[in-house]
């Protein structure tokens, strides 16, 4: 998989020189069950660790110092990162042990826990970007990750995120962010 990691870098890298890299480790349903696996990490977020670790050091080899950003969710106790989570065997406990201090982090997954996350990964000194919308009310999104970001320095900026493809709020979107009311 690793080979195969670095060949697809790569060639991204000679093709489309980048200004940056998104690794997609994200919403990972089931893992940590191979024997080798097993054998070979303690927990399943170990194994996420390395494996995340282990991309970001191809990344880093075949691009530099070019940016990397990262979704949020396999990496924060306040998402996914923690005992049942779906077919994960044991835990995804400690799965952020891999993540390099200079990943900025697309936080999402909002409601009671956006503040807790946010605040996570800026004490683990990450510059994060708010993964916001999601095909809601453009209003109450902005307020609820208005009041989870208060005092917390890490955040570097917001990006507009739609499952549906629809981009009919993005003006309201920005209006919101970037006129701030």
């Amino acid at each position: 998989v690793f080979a195969l990691c670095r060949q697809q870098i790569d060639y991204t890298e000679s093709a489309l020189q980048p200004d940056g890299y998104f690794m997609s480790h994200d919403e990972i349903r089931c893992a940590g069950w191979e024997p080798d696996q097993i054998k070979t990490f303690e927990s399943t977020g170990q194994l996420l660790a390395y494996n995340v670790q282990t991309c970001y050091q191809i990344i880093r080899q075949a691009a530099g110092q070019k940016p990397v950003y990262i979704w949020s969710d396999m990496f924060d106790p306040y998402h996914n990162a923690r005992d049942g989570y779906y077919l994960v065997n044991n835990t995804l406990a400690g799965s952020w042990e891999g993540l390099a201090k200079d990943i900025s982090v697309m936080k999402w997954g909002g409601g009671e826990h956006a503040r807790d996350g946010l605040v996570f990964f800026a004490e683990r000194g990450h510059t994060q970007l708010i993964a916001a919308y999601y095909d809601g009310n453009v209003g109450e999104d902005y307020r609820m990750w208005n009041a989870a970001i208060e005092g917390v320095d890490s955040i570097d900026g917001v990006m507009y995120t739609t499952w549906q493809n629809d981009f009919s709020a993005l003006e309201a979107f920005a209006s919101c962010w970037w006129n701030r009311p």
